[in-house]
């Protein structure tokens, strides 16, 4: 018989089985599994309402196929007709049939899974959904899990031929994913770090490292099942016997050594992280004799990324000056993942080295510059930039796609490493790069961005900034202009959130928060001089301010984050909340000293809150919308069964202790502490007092060493103790 007439046979009884359909079933419902059970990412609503469910579906149909696989593959050894059927066909071709017919029937319960599926994630996402991100994703983390699955338990059982060994060893293998691989980007093959989805912005660098990964696993495990399908059982032969037998077929062990060290190869050759020094010495990183002969005084960059690929090209200039009458060498700082293609000095090559020094997502460019006084340094480099590897596990923050471009410092140019700039100020910084229509570029700090020509379905940016390095963002940004508290105001936030913003009265939020916090607190010491520039970025989780710029993470401005009771009584005022983060949580950081701490920078910004819509509505309005809100959920907080009872927590298993943990620590910052805060402001006389203490700590000068607001110093500052604020 011919194979693939074998393989239509076998794939017909497979689907003409029962035990097949419910595992269909079952596997099809399994993304339920990312909704209750299993939810490990947060922040946005591809997040929660499209990765969590592909990664319980991932989780929940390995197990399922594995159980199927191996019953099928056991089925005819258990009833002792491959006896019959060895004499009719060949077992290896049996065995290949059966694992490709299961591997046919993953792919259906997958693309079942995705097209069930899809509609519930269209609903939950509205505005944001994204059809091909929704199909990407069921297919980069379902389907290769069920796939990978099959290939393993079909490996040990051919090896074995034992379910109950087979079964034990596939449990290990799941088992080892979820625990002692977990901190291993590449080995996490049924639960693969895929750390956050955005909405507004781009996903394709999570999307390409999950490839990676399972890329990876398929050539590995693809190697490992074509070396053990030589212990097919043959002619009545144990493992060995039948081994030394199926290894004349030369073509079979040569495909499974291939695949095998193909997918070694890849894990080795990673391209998306570097090789930094896990050890971060930062004083060994920064502590370097400066060549005080050598200084620039412009630089001019030409970029041409590759917005498909994820690549970046680009020459770079710079204006030297060398005041020594001799050659000097002099060093860059590039991104790992960059090569340096050649390099010029007026017009003639000069040597340079690469160190492969990889430190703190940097390596060190080395070169040789002529003993000319003055001269115009062409540095022509380019790659796939790689991002750090301690965040393995929070891959995607660096971007270059048609959505969204993030590249920083050493991301866009090589950083002049130990040579000076030679003015009072910085020297200027100018970038040419040509992007689609529909991208918009967006520098950090005060600096700017120009349009130059434009050609059929793209535009040429200038980009002006100064020093030796830029950050640079571009998605389809939107900007508001306001003027607030006598500066100029800038916000700049993803298209997809227009309809949001616009509910939410943007405008007069931003004006509103602004000329309160200003009044009350003090200027926010990041001001620039000529205003101020807020920017929604592609990551989630805090944001960081400097130079007259402020960046928020898109999770700030979520549809399901601006509806957060705790938060404020609607969208203006949760959004009122998040750009209060601007003093409490950035112009004034604070931290949490241990999990569940109600101290965190969401207590005084919820109090902020609170105390200017007091200021806009009315006391009655905050007393209902705030203040009542808070003493409910902090009652419900102390009648809980395992706040009185904190023994019986210890007891849960770990995922229901975090999840209440979880639960008691939103409840515990977000309304505990407001009401301690505002228990403090009657103590201390009322909410001018409290006023001008919150300005006192908020201008006041930190530890260096912890620049942090701490629990303490507030009591402190209140001449207060920690009993007294104790809830009754």
């Amino acid at each position: 018989m011919k194979f693939s007439s074998l393989f239509r046979v076998e794939l017909g009884r497979l689907f003409r089985s029962r035990l097949t359909w419910a595992v269909l079933g079952i596997t099809a419902a399994a993304p339920a599994v990312g909704f209750t059970f299993y939810c490990p990412l947060s922040g946005s609503l591809n997040s929660t309402a499209l990765a969590n469910p592909a990664l319980g579906g991932s989780l929940a149909g390995a197990l399922i196929f594995a159980l199927l696989t191996v019953l099928e593959l056991d089925r005819v050894h258990s009833s002792h007709t491959d006896v019959l059927t060895d004499s009719m066909i060949s077992p290896l071709a049996a065995e290949v049939c059966r694992t490709l017919a299961l591997l046919t029937a993953a792919s259906a319960a997958a693309a079942a899974a995705m097209i069930i599926w899809m509609p519930v994630t269209a609903s939950l996402t509205g505005a944001v959904f994204r059809p091909g991100l929704c199909a990407a994703v069921y297919l980069l983390v379902m389907l290769p899990s069920l796939w990978f699955s099959i290939l393993f338990t079909a490996a040990v059982y051919q090896l074995v031929q034992r379910l109950d060994i087979t079964l034990a060893a596939f449990v290990g293998f799941f088992l080892l994913s979820l625990s002692a691989w977990k901190e291993n980007w590449l080995l996490r093959w049924v639960n693969p770090a895929l750390a956050y989805l955005s909405d507004d912005f781009g996903n394709n660098r999570r999307l390409m490292s999950l490839g990676w990964n399972r890329l990876f696993w398929l050539l590995l495990l693809g190697g490992i099942w074509c070396l053990c399908l030589l212990c097919t059982r043959r002619y009545g032969r144990g493992a060995f016997g039948s081994l030394l037998r199926n290894v004349r077929m030369l073509y079979l062990p040569v495909i499974g050594i291939m695949l095998t060290v193909t997918g070694v190869l890849v894990y080795g050759k990673q391209p998306f992280l570097d090789h930094s020094k896990k050890e971060i010495d930062y004083d060994a990183h920064y502590n370097f004799d400066y060549n005080e002969h050598v200084t620039y005084s412009a630089i001019s960059v030409d970029a041409r990324p590759s917005l498909f690929t994820g690549f970046f090209e680009a020459t770079a200039s710079y204006t030297l000056h060398n005041d020594s009458g001799q050659p000097q060498t002099i060093s860059f700082w590039l991104n790992p993942g960059y090569k340096v293609k050649s390099v010029t000095a007026g017009g003639k090559s000069v040597p340079f080295r690469d160190l492969q020094n990889d430190d703190i997502n940097k390596k060190t460019i080395e070169l040789d510059i002529p003993a000319d006084e003055n001269m115009e340094l062409s540095v022509e480099y380019g790659g796939f930039p790689q991002e750090w590897n301690i965040l393995s596990l929070l891959q995607g923050e660096c971007e270059i796609s048609r959505d969204y471009i993030y590249l920083a410092h050493q991301d866009f140019s090589p950083m002049p490493r130990d040579f000076f700039e030679n003015t009072a100020e910085q020297p200027p910084l100018t970038a040419k790069i040509t992007l689609p229509d529909g991208l918009k570029p967006v520098l950090f700090s005060t600096d700017t961005v120009e349009a130059g020509k434009s050609e059929a379905g793209s535009t040429q940016w200038i980009l002006h900034a100064s020093g030796w390095s830029l950050i640079l963002y571009a998605g389809d940004y939107i900007s508001e202009h306001i003027d607030a508290a006598g500066l100029n105001v800038e916000f700049f936030y993803s298209a997809k959130h227009r309809r949001v913003m616009e509910e939410c009265n943007v405008n007069d939020t931003l004006k509103q928060v602004f000329e309160y916090c200003t009044d009350h607190y003090g200027p926010l010491f990041f001001y620039g001089e000529e205003g101020m520039r807020l920017i929604e970025i592609g990551a989630t989780g805090g944001g960081y301010a400097a130079g007259g710029a402020s960046v928020m993470g898109e999770d700030s401005f979520s549809e399901a984050g601006l509806k957060d009771p705790l938060k404020g009584a609607g969208g203006s005022e949760v959004m009122a909340h998040e750009i209060i983060h601007q003093w409490w949580g950035l112009g004034n950081m604070i931290e949490s000293s241990y999990t569940g701490d109600p101290w965190s920078s969401e207590g005084l910004t919820v109090y902020t809150t609170y105390r200017m819509m007091k200021e806009l509505h009315g006391a009655d309005y905050a007393q209902k919308y705030y203040v009542d809100v808070w003493q409910s959920r902090a009652d419900d907080y102390y009648q809980d069964f395992y706040v009185r009872n904190p023994q019986f927590l210890s007891a849960l298993p770990e995922k229901y202790k975090a999840d209440i943990a979880n639960s008691q620590s939103t409840v515990r910052q977000y309304c505990e502490m407001p009401l301690k805060i505002l228990k403090a402001e009657k103590l201390v006389g009322g909410e001018e007092a409290m006023d001008r203490i919150l300005a006192g700590l908020f201008t006041g000068e930190t530890n260096p060493s912890y620049p942090y607001l701490t629990w303490q110093d507030f009591l402190q500052a209140c001449n207060l103790t920690e009993e007294d604020l104790n809830l009754e």
